[in-house]
């Protein structure tokens, strides 16, 4: 990224990053956004901790972590020490469930620090950090009250983990809601933050994740044949409703879909293409096979069922010129309108009409296409998105850029 300000600040960025064994939206985004930042002039220091570790180390790490799930008195050791090295004049977290805990902001917090953090998921209600269980949306676990979290294990299938994770995420939240400059990543997850989770409007701001533009070519999308699915294969991110939609739809012979990731409904997956010749199921895909698939996209369907707080596979198909069919769950809806795609809520008729009048209409897919990467150039693309970042730090700091 070409750099656009001119800034002396020093960040300390602080993730814990989820398992590698399944594919992390939030471990791109910190990733991408601490690159960009370093691009942009931002001195950055990472501090991390990764889940692999845990698994790596057998059942005495898992012993050993369960005794600091709440308040990690060593995690809150090593940050002051990073404290005290970099001098950083902001504290950005990200992630710091299970690993690090709210101990480590208020590590920072203790100092005067200033600390910010982007909420990526829901876990300040909900110990799964999605508000869906079983196939479906929940909200039986509400502020104070995590019960049913614990009691349907719904972190990790461990109702111990589930209420260790429950307790650490509820003292932090407290914390933040009175000392914290909290991000949203869509005006859904500020709005779910303010009603659900007793946050007040004003500490909350909204910055959209960035993605990169794209970096392969590919055909114009009113040329192709090709919808493609990317994601994990569960219930909430739709690919149940996909195929059933696909089923549905009077489809040319020719039209394609390309499913990419796997999952619990690999299964599913699998017994669909072998019923349609015209379903390829392709397995876990890294994320630039991903990015070649969408190249080559007619549109990318997003069907998520569960209220997505920013929805990164949209946003990377809009960076690649593809029109979105997507139900506009969430975050969704803020990502892809009328002029870069087609919102059709969770009904498998509704978007089984949207992919025929895809199939059908190469011109209209072409327009919205064009628009799809105007889209992406205005909302987010690297240099807005840090933008938007350098906006908040230097409202604390009084750091001019």
């Amino acid at each position: 990224m070409r750099r656009l300000w001119s800034i002396s600040l020093r960040v300390l960025a602080v993730h814990n990053n989820y398992s590698s064994r399944v594919p992390s939206g939030e471990n791109l985004a910190v990733r991408d956004e601490t690159s960009w930042l370093r691009a942009a002039g931002v001195d950055v220091k990472t501090h991390e901790a990764h889940n692999d570790a845990v698994v790596a180390g057998g059942a005495t790490a898992r012993l050993r972590q369960a005794a600091e799930s709440v308040w990690s008195v060593s995690a809150q050791r090593r940050l002051a020490d990073d404290v005290e090295r970099f001098r950083p004049d902001v504290v950005h977290v990200h992630n710091l469930f299970p690993l690090l805990t709210g101990s480590v902001p208020w590590a920072a917090l203790r100092r005067d620090l200033p600390v910010v953090w982007t909420v990526h998921n829901r876990r300040a209600r909900c110990v799964n950090g999605t508000n869906f269980r079983v196939g479906e949306p929940c909200d039986l676990c509400k502020p104070g009250w995590r019960v049913p979290g614990v009691r349907h294990a719904c972190y990790g299938g461990s109702s111990l983990a589930s209420a260790l994770v429950s307790v650490s995420s509820s003292l932090y939240a407290g914390i933040a809601r009175r000392r914290v400059t909290t991000i949203a990543i869509s005006e859904a997850v500020k709005t779910w933050l303010v009603t659900e989770a007793g946050f007040t409007p004003e500490r909350v701001q909204v910055k959209y994740n960035g993605v990169p533009a794209p970096t392969v070519e590919g055909e114009p999308p009113g040329t192709s044949r090709r919808f493609v699915f990317a994601g994990l294969l569960g219930a909430h991110k739709g690919v149940g409703l996909l195929l059933d939609a696909w089923a549905r739809a009077d489809l040319p012979a020719d039209v394609e879909l390309h499913v990419a990731g796997d999952g619990v409904l690999g299964p599913d997956v699998a017994a669909a293409a072998q019923r349609d010749p015209r379903i390829t199921w392709h397995g876990h895909v890294r994320p630039e096979g991903v990015h070649a698939l969408m190249a080559g996209a007619r549109a990318v369907v997003v069907p998520s069922r569960w209220e997505e707080p920013f929805g990164r596979v949209a946003a990377e198909a809009l960076a690649q010129g593809r029109p979105v069919i997507t139900t506009g769950s969430g975050g969704l809806a803020e990502i892809v309108d009328d002029t870069c795609g087609w919102v059709t809520g969770t009904r498998p008729e509704a978007l089984a009409a949207a992919l025929v009048t895809a199939a059908g209409n190469d011109e209209d897919v072409a327009r919205k296409g064009k628009e799809a990467a105007r889209r992406h150039d205005e909302m987010f693309s690297p240099a807005a998105t840090t933008r938007a970042l350098l906006d908040v730090y230097t409202s604390l700091t009084g750091r001019p850029q």
